[in-house]
């Protein structure tokens, strides 16, 4: 090993030390130190340029510095997709990381480009765990909803959807929580006859395959009792906003948020039926019960 090299090296398992003991201004400075080096060492080609860009650039985001990683990753990216043989694996990694934080740097736009970039990636990855391309499927579809792209975001979703069916098969109760993402995207939407039908599947396998007062029946009661609300069916979302309250009553001893946004959905409800005094005292029945745990 050549000198320049061995340097490199050297510096690099000092800075996986640094990292490991949370010293991260001390590596930060280290890994600046090996860039260095790999610049005067490396030409583009090869990937150990690429591996110090990279992390330089995992120190400053695990330092909370996310314009500095954003800065170093997208050079490491770019090394990635000018190899010869581009590691897709590499590529889909980097790709989803700097998705993540172009998105908490509020840059969407960016975010979704290498959202995109992330996907293509992980088709050409054989080894990639179901649902790690699941979740990715499903926040590239959220961020494109968030973006007012919500065409763009729909076939990521449906994407998510077969993935599951195919290695879970069609009653799994992750399917049935892909469903739910799906048809609450579809409410959101206004499409009511596709988020109906799409609950209603996701409550009918959560009822087959889980006890009766699980959370997630609860929250699929919920929601399908919010598409009947938007679509003036008061009756029937009635009957589901108060099997729901009950549902999460007996699934928990101190039920969390999602209790008392149901129960607001439903005073809602009754105060748009005249009902304003049974609202106010769903209201302060559920809050008491909250606080009384």
């Amino acid at each position: 090993m050549k000198g320049e090299e061995k340097l490199w090296a050297i510096l690099n398992d000092k800075l996986e030390t640094l990292r490991a003991t949370n010293s991260l201004p001390e590596a930060i400075r280290v890994g600046e130190s090996a860039l260095e080096v790999a610049k005067r060492t490396f030409p583009a080609t090869q990937i150990e340029l690429a591996l110090s860009y990279e992390k330089l650039g995992l120190l400053h985001d695990q330092n909370g510095d996310r314009t500095a990683a954003k800065s170093q990753l997208v050079n490491a990216h770019r090394l990635f997709e000018g190899m010869d043989q581009p590691d897709q694996e590499a590529l889909f990694r980097s790709a989803r990381r700097l998705a993540r934080i172009c998105d908490e740097l509020g840059e969407k736009e960016e975010a979704l480009g290498f959202y995109e970039k992330a996907i293509a990636a992980a088709n050409q990855v054989s080894n990639l765990p179901y649902s790690e391309f699941g979740t990715l499927l499903n926040n590239a579809a959220l961020l494109f909803r968030k973006a007012g792209r919500a065409k763009a975001a729909e076939p990521y979703y449906l994407h998510a959807l077969r993935l599951y069916e195919a290695h879970l098969g069609p009653e799994h109760p992750d399917v049935a929580s892909v469903l739910n993402n799906l048809a609450v995207f579809y409410t959101n939407e206004k499409r009511f006859g596709e988020a109906e039908k799409i609950h209603l599947r996701a409550l009918a396998i959560r009822e087959k395959i889980l006890p009766a007062n699980h959370p997630d029946i609860a929250q699929s009661k919920c929601n399908l009792a919010v598409v009947y609300h938007s679509r003036g069916d008061y009756q029937r979302a009635s009957e589901l906003y108060r099997a729901s309250l009950k549902t999460w009553e007996e699934a928990v001893a101190k039920p969390p948020q999602e209790y008392e946004i149901v129960a607001s959905n439903y005073a809602d409800l009754l105060r748009s039926l005249g009902e304003a005094r049974k609202a106010h005292a769903l209201e302060q029945r559920v809050r008491k019960k909250r606080r009384s745990q």
